[in-house]
């Protein structure tokens, strides 16, 4: 059996609200070093190139600046969910593309995990300067400070999204119309209905 993809299978299976229930401290951002850790111990996977989700080559843009488009699909809000990214070169090249179902979910939280996702993706590629762009005005307002964080359920998501920024040296968050982001409105909309 190829550990690495179980590894990335337990990730992509991890029920995020549940987790968040049983550890309230526990954040994406240490379940992805924990697993970072364990996969560096197995050994070598024997094909690993080309093994990513939604078969997108990975170039790694090392100390450059990238776009990150995000989505978060609700079927029913709350309802089965899913998110999609897209991170291109500020060329348009794209680099990288996903979704994934992350199971019941109301939309503003599929919207945060997106983003979330998203900021860990392009770190983990050694982007460092991230333009944003989501056609979520509510979480995009929320993280450039122009509306409060009231719901509940909101404030531990927002507060991981605030760390992932600090990590970045720039960055920048911008609403946009849906049809401008079709492409991760589209993987968020297909892992939402594989939900159901």
């Amino acid at each position: 059996m190829n550990q690495h993809k179980l590894l990335k299978a337990i990730y992509q299976a991890i029920q995020w609200d549940r987790l968040y229930e049983i550890m309230p401290d526990a954040t994406r951002t240490d379940v992805d070093e924990l697993l970072r850790r364990l996969a560096k111990s197995l050994p070598p996977a024997p094909d690993s190139a080309g093994s990513e989700a939604e078969g997108q080559a990975i170039k790694k843009v090392s100390g450059k600046s990238a776009v990150l488009y995000v989505d978060g699909a609700s079927s029913g809000n709350p309802g089965p969910a899913g998110i999609g990214m897209r991170i291109t070169t500020l060329g348009g090249e794209e680099v990288f593309s996903w979704g994934e179902s992350i199971g019941k979910a109301t939309n503003n939280i599929a919207e945060y995990r997106a983003l979330i996702a998203g900021l860990q993706k392009a770190y983990d590629l050694e982007v460092r300067s991230i333009r944003c762009f989501s056609d979520s005005e509510l979480v995009v307002k929320q993280i450039q400070g122009k509306y409060r964080v009231k719901a509940p359920a909101l404030g531990p998501l927002h507060g991981q999204v605030m760390d992932l920024l600090k990590r970045f040296t720039d960055w920048q968050i911008k609403h946009i119309p849906r049809e401008q982001n079709r492409q991760a409105d589209k993987l968020a909309s297909r892992h939402a209905k594989k939900d159901k």
